[in-house]
This record gives C-alpha cells, structure tokens and sequence, in this order.
C-alpha cells in the first residue's frame, strides 16, 4: 500500500513537473515558431513581445497568452499598424485535446486592442493581408465535409477599452471609437443556446464627405438572442439600442436559408424627447448642450417582411415624425419653433427600383422666419421620377439670436426663395428640359459672412429667375475682403448640374473694380480637414482645379487685379472654362507699366497636381524695373533688369507646368520670343564692370544703347539669347550666351575698342555668376587684330608722306618700334591675367593653384609668340613698303 501511494505521488509530481517545465522550456521555440509562420502567411508584419503556455493557471484547461501583439503594413500601408493588443488569451478544455470529440475553446480574451482599417482611394485595403497561394488549386471531387476537430463552446468572450478607426478615402468617409468593450456568452456548440451581448462604444465619430454625423456619441446594445442553431434562426427578444438618450427595442426572428434570409422584425422608439434627437447633431452636441431647452417628441417605426434573396428585398417600410419641435438656448432671446417633419421610405417587397422616398413635410419658424420643404422619389434605380419644392424668408441676421456663433463669426443678409423642381431622370439625360417642371425665384440681398482670420464675404445681391431650360441671373454682386465682382447672364443643364455633375453652360459677364487675389488666396485653407476630422491626416497645398463639367464663356472687364506682386489693370476680353482647362482670347491688360495681349490656357485635364500653362503674349512700353520687381521668374532667370531702365516691347511663346503653388516649374518651362527696346540704360553690371576694367575702358561700365533687339529662348532652366549688338559710344560689343537658374552666366562677347585711328576687337569669355563674374581675354585674336591696327597705321604714315624716299628708313624704325611695344603690351596683359588666375585659385588649394599657373604660363607663352609675329609681320610690311619705293 505504501509503495502504490509513493508510486503515485511520484507520478503526480513528475506530471506537475512536466507541467511546469515543458511550457517554459518550449516557450521561445513555439514562440519562433508561430512568428515565422505566421509572416510566410501574411502580406503584413505579425510581431508579440512574449507567449506564455500554461497547463495550470486555467487547471483543468490549458492557456495561451500573447502579449505586446503587433500586425503591421507593408508596401501601400507601410508602418501602419493595423491591429495592435496588449494581451490575447485563449483557453482550451484540456481533456479535449486527448479525446477525439475535437478541442474545445472556452474562453476568448482580447485586452486593450486597438484595430486601424484603412480603405484608398483605388479600392486598396489595409487588412487584405493574407499572401495570394502561388500555385492555383487543383479541382478535387466534392466530397462530404469531415467533421471539424474545432468546437466553439465560448462560456466568456470579452474584448476591454479597444479603439476602433476606419477610414475610406474613395468616399471620404471617417469612423472611430474609443473605447469598445464586448461581452458574448453562449455554447456555440450546442444546437440551440442563448447568446447573451452586451456593447458599449463611447466618444464615436462619424464624418461622411466631410460633413461630421456624429460627434462624441454613446451606444449600447444589450440582446439576449435565442440561437437555434441547427436550424440558423435567430429570434430576438429583450433587445434594446441606445445612441445617446435614445432608446430603439427590436423585436422578431431572422432565418438563414442558403442564399436567402427570412426575416419579420420589428423596431422602433415613441415620444423621443427632441432634445435627445438634437444630441445626435454635432452642431448641437457642443458645450452649450447644458444651456439648451427644448420641446416636441420624435416617433420612429421600423418593420420588414419577407424574404430577401438576389436582388429580391422584403417589404419594409421606415416612418419618422417629429411634432411640434423647438429649441431655444438660455444665452439668447428667440427659439426656434414649430418644427414638424414627417419622412417616409417603404418598398412593397419586390426590387429596390420600387422603393419610394417621401418627405411629406418639412418646417420650421426661426425669429419670424418660416422655411417649408417637400422631396418624394421612387423609381430610384431605372428611371427616377422626382419632385421636390422650396418656400421660405430666412433673415440670416436672426441666426445669432437663435443659436450661439463663435466668437469672430457673423451672419447678415435675406434669402427668399419659391422654388420648384419635378420631372424624370431619363430627360435630364437627353437634355429634353422642357418636360421637366422648373420654376420659381431666388433672391439673396444683403448676404454677409465673417469669419476669424478671413476676409469678410457680403452679396450685395444675387437675383436669378429659373426655367426648365436656363437659368438666369439678373443681377450678382459679391465683395470677398476688399475684392469686389458683379456678373450677368444665363446657364443651361443647370438641372442635370446639380442633381447629375452634367456639364454646366452658359455665358457670364463679369466686372469687377479691384480684385486682390492675393488676400482670397491666403484666406484658402492649406488643408482640408478640421476639428471634426481631426484624425484625417493633412493634406498639402494643391494647385486651383479647373472644373471639367463646366463650360463656360466669361466677358470680362476687370479693373484692377493683384497677384503675388503684379499688379494687372484694365482687364478686357474672352475667358473661356471649358473641359477642365481655361482658356484666353486675345485678353487685353495693363502690367508692368504697360500694355499686353495675351492667349493661352491654364489646364489640369491631364493632371490636377500638375497644371500646364500655354502663353502667347506681345508686351509694349513696359518697364524693365517694374517686371523684375513684380515677376518673380525674372528675378530668376533675368536679374539683369533689376539695373536696366528704359522701356520695352517683348513677343512671347510660353509653355511650362506649375507645382502645387501656382508657381512655374522652371526646369520644365520652354519659351521662345523677342525683347526690343529703343533706349536702354545699363549700369553697375558686375559682369560689365570687370570687362571694363580687364580691357582698361571706363565706357564699359554704363550702357546707353538705341535700337536694341535681343531674340532669346528658355529651355532646361536656362534662357539662351543669340547674337546681337550693343553700341556705347566709341565700343561695340557684339554677345551671346545663357543665364541659368543657379545666376551662372556662360557669354561670349566681341568688343571693339577704339586703338589708334581704327577699333580693336577683342575676343572675351563671361562666366561665373551673375554678382560674381569671370572674364577670360582671347590674347590671341587680341595680338592679331593689334598687328594688324599698328601695321595698318604706320603704313598710312608711310604712304601719306611726301618725301617717301627720304622717310623709309626712319619710318621702318619707327614700325619696329611700335611693333615691339605693341608686343611688350600684350605680354604685360597675359602676364596680368596670369597673375589674377593664381590668386583667385590660391584659397582653393593646392592643385587648384598649381593649374592656375600651369595655366597663366600658357598665356603668357602666347602672348610670347603673338609679339614674335607682331615684329615678324612688321618687317614684312616695311618689305611691301620698300618694293613699293622701288
């Protein structure tokens, strides 16, 4: 007896010893194990800090923990986490892992999980992790499913503080959460179980097209479900939602059958408190909740019968009132009152083209004002017919005696409005608007809006009379700051513009005294988003699109107009919107002290991101100061006209795309034109200034030139003008080159200078930077043209002298003389020139000013040589002198 009992002590120690020890010594291999499985699997990073096994902890059920749980984004989604938990514990009956009944889940757990589901723009999703199989599956003989070794017998699932966010970029469409905490008990296993739920989801956000629909709002669900599942129906009793304060119970049965689902339910809620029907609004919901009173009740009956299957929809309907509503806020002396609304959405149980959609009744009266509103629609899906009406008097300056405006914010204005609309569809598509009902008026006076840290908005007035076919308004004027813009005329399809994004027509006459673009565009929000959506992350700045279902013609007559630093006066001529490009015809203006005509277009059809801009323009008598001043590509590529004075004339063929700023991409831009101007006045040019001092001539540093003409062309960031001529006094100088973003400067230049009776001209290499220039001499072409201007000159001593004869031999002297001296000039100049080339390379060391004297000793070696050819020449000059004698 003794030995059976130590016997089994033995065992039983040796088991909990197992017990203890196998978990923890296979830990870190399963835990390998399961991350490197996991990721051969997974389109995403899966990462936990630890696993913990546990045959104990749960005895007789076994346990497995992960902590610190990670999935990650790669590719599109990289560094997004997509799923994130401090803790996930499963446990499993520990007997139905040695029996043949399957194993037996009972307990889920998920700790502080926090889940980011992001859907793109082109479809993509973030939680489409699993790899596609690489290799297609080979077609098997169907055969009768094996029985799962896997039972659900869930006796406590919970998930704790989770944080829930999606976001749908193709719709803009934003929800989050935080936190979510669920309760799920029930055998799954049985046939037929109670599964007993319970949600809870705080501080919820929903915002759709960015229109926030909810802001901090509560829910709680609380369902007791009657599950038969052998038969997959689900009865529902005892169930009630709450979204804030309000209450929805629902009760029936769903049955699944297949591919169909039978179903009568029931829900509904009565006598609301319309209070809690305006917590749901988020303009309502704020911090001025507390302070609001209100009246009226709000009922609501949901039902639907029948069976759904395909396209196939049971019947329902869905009926919302509100009776005798109102509100006013303790801060402010008038309420908002007799609110009625009466909605209705219903199917008889057939396809959804036979849905209808009936908003029977719509009204409200604010601070005297009345607004009434109907909308019915049915056919929804093959041809909608529809009607809809509007009648109202809004003082919009009555607003802040209702509701309480931010501080900096107000309103002002009337909106009178008598409208109606009905009609089909399929006629707005085939542009038959003369079956369609359209009429009424719409006027607006005195409309002012003002908001912080923007410009003030005030219609003046905006009257328009409407008809199936056109649109017309009679009189529109608008003031945004100090802007200020009045428009006439008439739109066609505006009715297939608003319900169907057709194109809209039309011709505006528009005129305006000062538009100041300047302050409209810094009013514009540099990203799209805000308080409501304070989770969206921000977007850049991004270039005007032009609207591609618009095409409009714009006369205009625009006074004066501001942008960056032009300023643009009297603004005449053919605007044109149109396919997602404006265009300009021959548009006459006033700029840069003179006048222009231009045409060309601005389009983002290709590429929003991307706009091009084309420009065909002729300039005439505008000045070189002011274009530089207000131009900021100029300043960039022709800084030459911040010290040239004078007036010009300029034809101009542009093309170049914009960056997000509106701004030219000069690396792109590609122009070609002439630039002509009669009087020019050039000084304290430092490429001037050191071409005068290296040629010794003071006339080189102020330009006085007539009648110059300057043919020029733009391409990879560099404007390239070809020859032509400048003529200061005794000098001309005949250049070419280029000018580059970076101000380098690359010009080749011949100048003649005055040298005894005839000009010198002298070869000379620009380059360097604009305020930094380099001047390299051509001794060359300098010793030739100086051989020939002495010889030339002697040799018209010689043969202007009476006594020929007697003065030959001194004369010859004379010419070797000169010859040499000549001579002895250019090697000074080169050896000069040698030593500026090694003092400016002395700073850049070594090398640098090695190859600097390799490089001067080279001119001076030259120039060496051009004196030999000087005597030479000389000598051989006095030998024609002397033949000619005998």
């Amino acid at each position: 007896m003794k030995k059976n009992v130590k016997i089994a002590v033995i065992a039983v120690v040796v088991i909990l010893a197992i017990a203890l020890i196998a978990p923890a010594a296979l830990r870190g291999k399963i835990a390998d194990i399961v991350k490197r499985e996991a990721n051969a699997m997974l389109a995403a990073r899966l990462d936990f800090e630890k696993l913990d096994i546990s045959l104990l902890r749960h005895f007789p059920n076994a346990s497995v923990e992960l902590k610190g749980l990670t999935l990650v984004g790669v590719d599109r989604f990289e560094g997004d986490t997509i799923v994130a938990a401090r803790r996930i514990s499963v446990v499993v009956n520990l007997m139905s892992l040695f029996g043949d009944s399957g194993f037996e889940v009972t307990k889920v757990i998920l700790a502080s999980p926090a889940v980011h589901a992001h859907k793109l723009a082109d479809g993509a999703v973030s939680w489409d992790v699993m790899k596609p199989s690489e290799a297609p599956a080979e077609e098997v003989p169907a055969e009768e499913p094996a029985p799962s070794s896997f039972r659900l017998s869930v006796r406590d699932f919970r998930i704790s503080d989770a944080a829930i966010r999606y976001e749908d970029d193709s719709t803009n469409m934003r929800f989050s959460t935080a936190p979510l905490s669920l309760r799920l008990r029930g055998n799954m296993s049985a046939d037929r179980t109670d599964l007993d739920l319970r949600l809870t989801a705080a501080a919820m956000r929903f915002v759709s097209g960015g229109i926030p629909l909810l802001s901090d709002a509560e829910a709680e669900l609380v369902a007791v479900i009657d599950a038969d599942l052998a038969n997959n129906r689900f009865t529902f009793s005892r169930n009630t939602l709450r979204l804030n304060a309000i209450s929805v119970g629902l009760d029936g049965w769903v049955e699944l059958d297949g591919d169909a689902v039978a179903m009568d339910l029931k829900a509904g809620c009565d006598k609301v408190q319309f209070k809690d029907v305006l917590s749901l609004i988020p303009a309502f919901y704020t911090r001025e909740f507390k302070n609001l009173t209100a009246g009226g009740e709000l009922s609501m009956e949901l039902w639907a019968r029948g069976e759904m299957r395909g396209p196939a929809l049971p019947a329902f309907e869905l009926k919302t009132e509100v009776r005798n509503g109102s509100f006013q806020y303790s801060s402010l002396p008038k309420a908002v009152t007799d609110i009625n609304i009466a909605a209705r959405v219903s199917n008889p149980g057939s396809v959804m083209d036979k849905t209808v959609v009936d908003l029977s009744k719509f009204g409200l009266r604010m601070a005297g004002n009345s607004v009434a509103a109907t909308f019915y629609a049915t056919n929804l899906v093959s041809d909608p017919v529809f009607r809809a009406s509007a009648d109202g008097r809004v003082d919009l300056g009555a607003v802040k005696e209702v509701y309480p405006l931010e501080k900096g914010v107000d309103l002002g204005g009337l909106i009178t409005a008598d409208l109606k609309l009905s009609g089909r569809m399929s006629d707005i598509e085939k542009n038959r608007y003369e079956r369609l009902g359209a009429q009424g008026t719409f006027v607006v006076e005195g409309v002012g809006l003002t908001l912080p840290n923007l410009p003030a908005v005030r219609i003046r007035r905006a009257a328009a009379t409407v008809t199936p076919a056109a649109m017309t308004l009679g009189e529109f004027g608008l003031t945004v700051g100090r802007s200020d813009l009045s428009a006439n005329g008439q739109l066609t399809g505006y009715i297939g513009y608003l319900l169907r994004d057709d194109v809209l027509s039309g011709r505006l006459y528009v005129k305006s005294e000062l538009l100041d673009l300047n302050e409209i565009m810094d009013a514009m929000p540099s990203a799209e988003g805000g308080a409501a959506d304070e989770e969206a992350p921000a977007e850049p700045v991004r270039a005007i699109e032009v609207p591609r279902n618009l095409n409009l013609s714009l006369n205009t007559d625009l006074r004066k107009v501001l942008f960056e630093k032009m300023t643009i006066g009297d603004i005449s001529g053919e605007m044109r919107v149109a396919g997602g490009a404006l265009s300009l015809e021959r548009l006459a203006m006033g700029v840069f002290g003179g006048r222009a005509t231009a045409s060309g277009s601005y389009s983002t059809a290709a590429d929003p991101a991307r706009p091009v801009l084309k420009l065909d323009a002729a300039v005439s008598g505008a000045s070189f100061r002011k274009t530089f001043e207000e131009l900021e590509m100029v300043q960039q590529l022709v800084p030459i006209f911040a010290k040239t004075g004078g007036d010009y004339s300029l034809s101009l063929d542009l093309g170049t795309s914009l960056d997000a700023a509106m701004s030219p991409d000069l690396r792109s831009l590609n122009a070609a034109g002439e630039i002509k101007s009669a009087n020019i006045h050039v000084q304290n040019i430092e490429a001037f200034d050191a071409l005068a001092k290296a040629l010794g001539n003071d006339d080189l540093r102020k330009i006085e030139a007539r009648d110059v003409a300057i043919r020029f062309s733009i391409k990879d960031g560099r404007i390239t003008t070809q020859p032509f001529d400048l003529k200061m006094g005794g000098v001309n100088i005949n250049l070419a080159g280029s000018t580059g973003l970076d101000q380098t400067i690359d010009y080749k230049a011949k100048v003649a200078v005055p040298g005894g009776k005839t000009l010198q001209s002298v070869g000379v290499n620009i380059g360097g930077t604009f305020s930094s220039p380099k001047i390299t001499l051509g001794i060359r072409e300098a010793a030739e043209e100086a051989v020939k201007n002495v010889v030339d000159e002697q040799i018209q001593k010689l043969t202007g002298s009476e006594s020929l004869s007697e003065e030959i031999a001194k004369q010859a002297e004379n010419l070797r003389a000169e010859a040499k001296r000549a001579g002895e000039k250019l090697i000074a100049a080169a050896q000069e020139q040698r030593a500026k080339l090694v003092e400016a390379a002395a700073s850049k060391g070594a090398l640098a000013r090695i190859a600097a004297e390799k490089g001067g000793d080279k001119l001076v070696q030259e120039a060496e040589k051009q004196a030999v050819n000087l005597e030479a020449e000389a000598e051989r000059q006095i030998e024609k002198l002397t033949s000619k004698k005998e």
